[in-house]
């Protein structure tokens, strides 16, 4: 059943189990005694029941493994009960967790609940009463059916077989399965590249961003003649979910797809691992400890000897460094790229600066007769920025001080918090009315369907998402990670709002938008036109004439010359004042290391009124020092929450439970504005 040969306990009477607890100071192994009634069904992986700190108090948790003695002096608890017979943390995922959760200063408890799935009972009986000579839910492609690599796909599937580790930038243009469907052309690519490693016998996980890019997947790979993939999605039933995990953990090869989370997934003979997109936020984690998937995957490739590969249409920073530092090596192979034209190189010098020039609408209306066209903008709802209409000060909400917005014509909301701002008066002169500014993409749509009426018109943003439209005349206006796929290319793609797109307040702002345009540029068809229609600078020329690697390679310069990510590696440290500052203490004596701070921190979209004695501190290292700064801070964290639970919950000398510390590491967005 499993992909390993599950360990017992033989003579040994120790098990070592690793408590499934939040609380940090609880992040260790515990010794307890193997019970000689469940001796012979207990084995490492297995989720077990166990007595904590009474015998009418229990916890569940994992067997790590068996030992002869324990370094307990006292009386060993015996385990309660084997939770199910399925060893469910394979060895590997066990070190795999250990290891980043160390790395970001965090729990390993928190990773293995992202990495296993809710046990479900029903579903678990019906997996294990599969008799061994049962089918596969989906029959096995006959020998014409059979995918058949090619040799540049061989050539890439014997590097990531030898633990190569690959940067592959994805080529333009959608393209048509099979099925009929059409797909981003990446997903060909990647899915290819994928199913030649699945050939030589090994598993392979492909973790993506979206479902959009699940969706895309799962149907390159079904016609390709592998429709039996393991799908690992936050959008499935706890049930759905459960029967992936339990297919992933059979001795079988297995093509695993899913989100950020299935780097943590088991798999029999695990060949190989690929990312698509690696500098989308969407594949950072949210949960603590906030490990970004890509970070987990170099984790497991190096304790495991995996090859690896990474799959975009432009690369991150963080793998342009990997290439710099020899670690990954780029395809040799160049990609096919949309030729891109700038609307202000065709404009008189008055036009320029105008968001749709006359080009730009040129372009629209004769590629509206011949299918599709893609407006990309920067951001959703009506009207993106609110000021004061006396002032001209910008409208902040009076509960969480974010910043308002226009989701429709008329209604004005905070975009952190939601608030309405049905009573709100300018903190700087105390007016009371409202100025829209900027354009959302449904003011976008409202004007386009005036200023190109008669054309089929679809919105698609984070309110209002379309996966795919067909080959007919349409004007799709998309914010910028929401655009659909066309059937068989967009006949022209204009990207608007570059100058507000650069203008966002994040260090990352250039090598996300080339990131957002290259996306956009991609599903352009084969011969359409890729319009950039208006902006300047560097990152516009970089996009434009098709330098941006070598833009990236400058980007990179100049944050090692100032320290900034991922020259080196950073953590935020969030609490009250004296917390912050005894954690921050606790490095003084360790070389490569800065902070920056304490400073007052408030949390976006958060208005709780104890935020106001928060401070935090942004701690900068070197990647050799990694190790070592999170061992002390994570001492820190644990010595404060058990400092905290003595003091029941924090209520004695005015600590409230606001004040915690908390740790965060390599977080893409600790420099951005919103975050300070």
């Amino acid at each position: 059943m499993p992909p390993y040969e599950a360990e017992a306990p033989g003579d040994r009477r120790v098990a070592q189990v690793l408590l499934d607890s939040a609380l940090p100071q609880l992040d260790h192994l515990f010794d307890y005694a193997v019970p000689d009634a469940l001796a012979a069904e207990l084995r490492v992986g297995q989720r077990v029941r166990v007595p904590f700190r009474s015998q009418s108090r229990h916890s569940h948790g994992y067997i790590v493994g068996f030992a002869e003695q324990s370094d307990f002096t006292g009386e060993l608890q015996p385990i309660a009960e084997a939770v199910g017979p399925v060893p469910v943390l394979a060895p590997e995922v066990w070190r795999l967790a250990r290891a980043v959760a160390d790395r970001a200063g965090g729990s390993a408890g928190d990773i293995l609940r992202l990495a296993i799935p809710q046990r479900m009972v029903r579903v678990e009986k019906q997996h294990l009463s599969r008799t061994d000579d049962q089918a596969e839910e989906s029959p096995a492609p006959s020998e014409a059916e059979r995918f058949q690599p090619a040799e540049a796909e061989d050539e890439l599937a014997a590097i990531l077989c030898d633990g190569g580790r690959v940067c592959v930038t994805a080529s333009h243009g959608p393209q048509r399965l099979g099925t009929g469907e059409w797909v981003g052309g990446w997903a060909v690519q990647l899915a290819r590249a994928a199913l030649a490693v699945f050939e030589t016998g090994r598993s392979v996980i492909v973790a993506v961003p979206d479902y959009r890019d699940l969706d895309q997947l799962r149907d390159t790979f079904a016609s390709l003649g592998h429709a039996g993939v393991v799908r690992v999605d936050a959008r499935q039933s706890n049930g759905e979910r459960y029967a992936g995990f339990l297919r992933a953990l059979d001795a079988e090869p297995r093509v695993i797809l899913g989100n950020r989370s299935a780097v943590y997934a088991p798999a029999h003979r695990l060949g190989a691992i690929f990312l698509w997109d690696d500098g989308d936020p969407l594949l950072a984690e949210p949960l603590a400890p906030y490990v970004h998937a890509r970070d987990a995957a170099l984790v497991r490739a190096d304790q495991q000897s995996l090859g690896l590969c990474f799959v975009a249409h432009a690369r991150s920073a963080e793998v342009q460094r990997l290439i710099e530092i020899g670690y990954v090596r780029p395809e040799k192979l160049p990609p096919r790229r949309t030729k891109v034209v700038h609307a202000d190189a065709a404009v008189a010098p008055d036009a320029i600066g105008v968001r749709l020039p006359e080009f730009a609408a040129a372009a629209i209306r004769s590629a509206l007769g011949l299918g599709p066209v893609l407006v990309q903008v920067a951001a959703p709802g009506y009207a993106p920025i609110a000021v004061c209409a006396d002032c001209g000060e910008l409208a902040r909400c009076r509960a969480c001080a974010g910043p308002i917005a226009f989701r429709s014509a008329g209604r004005g909301a905070c975009r952190w918090c939601g608030e309405r701002a049905e009573s709100w008066a300018c903190e700087n002169c105390g007016g009371r009315r409202l100025e829209q500014r900027g354009m959302g993409s449904q003011r976008t749509i409202e004007q386009f369907q005036r200023q190109f009426a008669g054309f089929r018109t679809v919105l698609s943003d984070g309110e209002h998402p379309v996966e795919r439209v067909d080959s007919r005349s349409a004007l799709v206006v998309a914010t910028r990670g929401a655009e659909p796929i066309a059937a068989g290319g967009y006949r022209a793609v204009i990207l608007l709002d570059a100058e507000r797109m650069l203008g966002i307040e994040t260090l990352r702002a250039g090598e996300d938008c080339l990131r957002w345009w290259q996306n956009a540029a991609a599903l352009a068809a084969p011969d359409g036109r890729v319009i950039m229609a208006s902006g300047g600078g560097p990152v516009v020329r970089a996009f434009v004439t098709g330098r941006t690697e070598e833009w990236l390679r400058g980007e990179l310069r100049d944050r090692h010359a100032l320290r900034y990510p991922p020259a080196v590696r950073v953590a935020s440290v969030v609490g009250g004042a004296a917390e912050v500052d005894r954690a921050v203490r606790s490095l003084d004596e360790l070389h490569g290391v800065d902070v920056l701070g304490p400073t007052p921190f408030a949390a976006a979209a958060q208005p709780d009124p104890a935020v106001g004695r928060l401070v935090r501190a942004i701690v900068r290292f070197d990647y050799a020092q990694g190790a070592e700064v999170a061992k002390r801070l994570r001492g820190a964290l644990v010595a404060d929450a058990a400092g905290a639970s003595s003091r029941v919950a924090g209520r004695r000398n005015g600590r409230g439970r606001a004040e915690a510390l908390r740790l965060r590491f390599d977080d893409r967005g600790v420099f951005d504005a919103a975050s300070a």
